[in-house]
């Protein structure tokens, strides 16, 4: 994994760009691996309630036959339980029924909570809590640009 991200990566470190790697590390071994290859300075933790993430993953439903995806929460089908272009019924997938959402969530949580406390002991994490992205985004971003612009007071 670290030899595939490195790879797709190697022109933008050798320019001195900055990488956005969006749920990766995964585990304390790429974290490790990865540190070998790259200094990690900047780490965001979105720390979203079980209840939310449950909530929003198992409102999910789809048309199988075109793969058109309906969120009872922000984006229904115009007929409950129905595709709004055909009218065939809509299928929930196994792996976004609480139960098994749950399940992914703990197995997530036992994972990348050694990655928490070990970018925590580096200092190279900011934590970020809430339920809506509309509120978490804004707090990222003034962060981060402040990180960038290299403002290490800033806080949230």
């Amino acid at each position: 994994m670290i030899q595939m991200v490195m790879g797709d990566a190697v022109e933008a470190v050798e320019k001195g760009q900055s990488l956005l790697l969006d749920g990766f590390p995964r585990t304390m071994e790429q974290a490790v691996a990865l540190d070998k290859n790259l200094d990690v300075d900047l780490v965001i933790n979105l720390c979203i309630p079980n209840e939310t993430i449950i909530e929003r993953i198992s409102d999910r439903w789809i048309h199988s036959a075109s793969g058109r995806v309906y969120n009872y929460s922000y984006k229904p089908p115009k007929v409950m339980g129905l595709d709004d272009e055909t009218g065939e019924p809509l299928v929930q997938r196994e792996d976004d029924k609480p139960e098994s959402v749950l399940k992914r969530l703990q197995k997530y949580e036992m994972a990348t909570a050694p990655l928490v406390k070990y970018y925590e002991e580096k200092g190279v994490i900011q934590t970020f809590a809430g339920t809506e992205s509309d509120v978490i985004y804004p707090n990222v971003k003034r962060w981060l640009d402040h990180q960038l612009a290299g403002d290490e007071a800033a806080t949230v």
